[in-house]
């Protein structure tokens, strides 16, 4: 019966290896290494485990020979034993592989090897003292040492299970189940071969505890970037962790290189590829004392080993030479501008969360083109904290009816009148006070919410201005700021047409304000839309002219009847002659296209005269009247009709 039993478990050993060795065939990965050793311990203890079965039912059944009861029974259960507990220690150097923890302290070294001293000590005085079995009689007895033996064992599988729940908030939940799982099996072996001493199971539940370990912790999405080779940003923010929340040192060099976006259209995705694997490979072989990982299409990281002599003064002049000289492709020569950032702990950072934030922050090149050092202290943090509180608003925006509706009415040069207002759909917040929509709507458009926000903010300004009974009398133009990413749905224009015949709303008093990332992002859909709501009556109006991208020949096609100065340029321009230039140009480069010009932040009675004196066709700012709610703005418009018979307000 035992020897149909032990059949049957090294079947199932065999099959599980050979799914195993399957799986490991499609991966290479950092850690094979030490999980084929593990594997071939696992597998050599259960032959052992297997011959020594074989060998004592040989004994049960009359065979009680010399090359039975030594050569098969007493080897075979060395070898099960001498490979069992190097299970146990191979899983916990596993562990600190994956979880990347370097043994370079003389404590590190005692707690990993001493403990498999003692073991294997015990091991070798057997044969002599009987420490962990003897035969008597044929049968096979435990030593009164062997107590040493498993707790060697229960050391490893102990130690290595507190580093996971140690650095469990840095690893995935399946990665912390699988690890936990370990426990669980030793646990049931354990018990079943408490009650029974020639129930030998602890094999074949390591084995199935090997399997549940690669499947589930090694795949290679989890950790290498295809696209390069090189370990991706789960791998670095997991490693990095490690080191910071161990109290290790974490020295790093960023690098995010440029014009990415733009090599991609101009010589095509496939070649850009190309250009950045041979940039991976240059970082991969830069330093045996670096790390280098790709955390995102033009952003790596390099890790400085702990312990390494090698500075970042070293590392960042090797990149700076190398990217000095272009990438060579089949028709071009390109040059890769490099920008890094060199970042230590605790020095810049006090946590893994402030090293993201910091990371994120850096791989905005727009705030940074062409630098080629940037520092970790120049960077704003509590700015970046802003950002994330502003995303979490935005999710319960609409739900919550966070949104405070609020009007600026804005003045005619040619007739001094206020005939025109701007609808501004403002979040109040108790940390940072009122949020327009110049803020939030990026970052609506990056979180998914800009849709529906825009929707919202729609019904309620047209529900407005059907309501408020100021439209042609009083008002021939309400302003609108709308996200760029809603115009890029191809049911944008549609949507707005019925929501406005819904509402009762003549398109013909309604502008659509947008920014001048629209037109970077200018494609069919968006052209589709500007075209069909311009031809169904609404106008366009170019926010913040002057600051960024402008492209000419898209201003045209857009179909624009307003543009809005930068105000920071216009401000200036009092004072400036070269910033008094540049308004002027605009100013009658608009007029030469028939395009009317809106001077926005007006703060002061000397700062609405100059922008009257350059041919602003419209004035709008705090020194002319504040943010008004909608019952303030009737107001503010009832008591200029009143206080001019003729109707001129002032």
């Amino acid at each position: 019966m035992k020897i149909i039993y032990f059949d049957i478990n090294a079947c199932v050993l065999c099959v599980l290896l050979l799914i195993t060795i399957a799986v490991h065939r499609s991966l290479r990965l950092q850690q094979n290494r030490v999980f084929i050793y593990l594997l071939l311990s696992v597998l050599i203890a259960a032959i052992g485990s297997l011959f020594s079965s074989f060998g004592q039912n040989g004994i049960i059944a009359g065979r009680d020979d010399f090359f039975t009861r030594s050569g098969i029974m007493y080897a075979s259960t060395f070898v099960y034993m001498l490979f069992h507990v190097t299970s146990s220690a191979l899983f916990y150097q596993y562990v600190r592989v994956v979880l990347n923890i370097e043994s370079t302290r003389i404590s590190d070294a005692i707690l990993t090897y001493a403990p498999l001293v003692v073991a294997y000590t015990v091991l070798a005085l057997t044969p002599m003292s009987g420490a962990l079995f003897y035969f008597r009689g044929g049968r096979y007895f435990r030593g009164e040492y062997m107590w040493v033996f498993y707790l060697v064992a229960i050391w490893y599988t102990f130690v290595a299970l507190n580093y996971v729940v140690l650095y469990r908030d840095n690893i995935r939940t399946s990665v912390f189940i699988s690890f936990m799982s370990f426990l669980v099996f030793v646990i049931i072996g354990a018990v079943l071969q408490f009650l029974d001493g020639n129930f030998k199971v602890e094999s074949f539940f390591n084995a199935i505890v090997m399997l549940i370990l690669y499947i589930t912790i090694e795949r290679p999405g989890d950790y290498i970037d295809p696209a390069s080779g090189l370990q991706n940003d789960y791998a670095f923010y997991v490693n990095a962790a490690i080191r910071i929340r161990r109290r290790r040192n974490v020295r790093m060099v960023a690098v995010s290189l440029d014009n990415i976006d733009f090599l991609d259209n101009s010589i095509g995705y496939e070649t850009t590829s190309g250009l950045l694997k041979e940039a991976s490979e240059f970082f991969e072989k830069l330093s045996k004392n670096v790390v280098a990982y790709r955390l995102d299409r033009g952003l790596f990281v390099l890790l400085i080993k702990e312990g390494a002599g090698t500075t970042h003064v070293e590392i960042m002049d090797a990149i700076r030479q190398r990217f000095a000289a272009p990438f060579a492709t089949d028709r071009y020569s390109i040059m890769l501008f490099d920008c890094s950032m060199y970042v230590s702990w605790p020095d810049n950072i006090k946590d893994t969360e402030e090293l993201k934030r910091l990371i994120t922050i850096f791989a905005d090149k727009d705030r940074h083109r062409m630098k080629h050092v940037v520092e970790a202290g120049s960077i704003d943090l509590e700015q970046d904290k802003r950002r994330r509180s502003i995303d979490a608003l935005l999710h319960n925006a609409i739900e919550a009816e966070s949104f405070n509706f609020k009007y600026q009415p804005i003045k005619s040069t040619g007739t001094g009148r206020f005939d025109c207002v701007e609808l501004k759909p403002m979040i109040e917040s108790p940390e940072f006070g009122m949020i327009a929509p110049s803020e939030y709507y990026p970052i609506a458009e990056d979180n998914g919410t800009a849709v529906p926000i825009i929707k919202h903010i729609f019904r309620v300004c047209f529900e407005f201005i059907n309501s408020s009974g100021l439209t042609g009398r009083d008002i021939n133009e309400y302003a609108i700021p709308v996200p760029n990413a809603f115009l890029l749905m191809r049911s944008a224009a549609s949507w707005v047409l019925e929501t406005a015949l819904d509402h009762g709303v003549d398109p013909g008093y309604v502008t659509l304000e947008i920014s001048e990332n629209t037109m970077i992002n200018y494609n069919y859909a968006l052209e589709e839309n500007i075209r069909a709501l311009h031809e169904a009556g609404f106008s366009f109006m170019l926010m913040d002219y002057g600051n960024g991208y402008t492209d000419a020949e898209m201003m045209l096609r857009m179909h624009l009847r307003e543009v809005s100065l930068n105000r920071d340029l216009l401000s200036s321009a009092p004072l400036s002659d070269k910033a008094d230039t540049l308004i002027r140009c605009a100013v009658d480069m608009m007029k030469g296209l028939s395009i009317a010009i809106k001077a926005s932040g007006i703060d002061s009675p000397e700062l609405e005269e100059y922008a009257a004196s350059v041919g602003a066709d419209k004035l709008q700012g705090f020194a002319l009247s504040r943010f008004l709610s909608g019952a303030d703005l009737i107001r503010f418009m009832m008591e200029r009709r009143e206080g001019h018979g003729v109707g001129l307000l002032l």
